[in-house]
């Protein structure tokens, strides 16, 4: 079996008010696309952050643990070597692309940054590159729109935008976070699929930060899930939407609404996460866990893994399938 591209082991991040994240530990093989899942609140984006060195400074720091990328130490870096990584060998396509992109600058010039920097093209390489790439990435007439200002694209074109830059120096891992926040259905579907496009053309590997269990049963080949900073389950997608062991891996499940339609309100997880700084002691869910027993109170329980392969922190997993095995 080959070395992971990413091997993130026990990952600590913290601020003054407490842990936000705890001993995470996942991989992701070459070409693989594997799904951090949770609620807000539940630590997802920080996570991707402590990776690339992006956590705000002064207010949250990794504490401890491991992040490798191709078997190099990454967390340990400094400012200027980090920087090298970040785009070159690890692309970023952020939540909202109004925030990230530059609304002053346009749009070719954001990627001929990147391109310039890291790959020491001249002015004229980095703007074909960047025609190319955005016609990569499906935008109409790349090469008008190349000289656009971010206001003067749709949402869904600044998104493209967006993963154009990320890609721009061909980075072997692409970090999503909520890559589909805040666009229509249609255009939702439309940026998946060229997630996935982009992935089988180009061999690269993906972390997905989302809370849409819809986009993880399309999108992923495996899922962690968390809850409260730690991860509560983890294994291959299949396994774990059609057979979950986790109390909230199940929970949220149910909360999806269903396809054909239903009767009712649709179910919900009762109660809040947990804050930093006041986590419950034993089990972080056991507070609105309907399986709870004196024993989830205590302490917290291991990651440990079941019969088919996954992974989950609970004393008293669930056994039963409640959904049918993802496509």
């Amino acid at each position: 079996m080959s070395a992971p591209l990413l091997d993130v082991q026990g990952l600590t991040v913290a601020s003054a008010r407490g842990t936000v994240v705890e001993d995470v530990s996942f991989t992701i093989g070459q070409g693989e696309v594997l799904g951090l899942v949770g609620e807000s609140g539940s630590g997802k984006t920080v996570t991707c952050r402590a990776l690339i060195g992006l956590l705000p400074a002064g207010s949250l720091a990794v504490t401890a643990g491991s992040v490798r990328l191709e078997g190099r130490e990454i967390t340990r870096l400094d400012p200027v070597a980090l920087g090298k990584v970040r785009g070159r060998q690890i692309g970023m396509i952020f939540q909202n692309p109004s925030s990230h992109l530059d609304p002053v600058m346009r749009i070719g010039d954001q990627i001929g940054l990147a391109v310039r920097h890291h790959l020491g093209l001249g002015r004229r390489e980095a703007r074909a590159h960047g025609i190319e790439l955005l016609r990569q990435v499906g935008i109409p007439d790349p090469g008008a729109r190349i000289d656009s200002y971010p206001h003067e694209l749709s949402g869904g074109m600044r998104q493209r935008a967006m993963i154009a830059t990320a890609l721009a120096c061909d980075p072997k891992l692409v970090i999503a976070d909520e890559p589909t926040t805040a666009l229509d259905v249609t255009v939702q579907a439309q940026i998946l699929r060229l997630l996935l496009d982009l992935r089988d053309r180009r061999g690269v590997s993906m972390l997905l930060i989302t809370h849409d269990l819809g986009v993880v049963a399309q999108t992923c080949d495996r899922i962690a899930v968390m809850y409260a900073g730690r991860i509560a389950e983890k294994g291959q997608k299949r396994r774990v939407l059609a057979s979950p062991h986790h109390p909230y891996t199940q929970a949220l499940i149910r909360c999806q609404p269903a396809s054909g339609g239903g009767v009712g309100l649709l179910p919900s997880i009762p109660g809040q996460p947990p804050m930093a700084g006041s986590m419950p002691r034993g089990c972080r869910f056991h507070p609105r866990c309907e399986r709870m027993r004196p024993a989830c109170r205590e302490r917290q329980p291991d990651l440990l893994q079941q019969a088919d392969g996954s992974e989950a922190a609970c004393f008293f997993p669930v056994s039963e399938p409640v959904l049918e095995a993802a496509s």
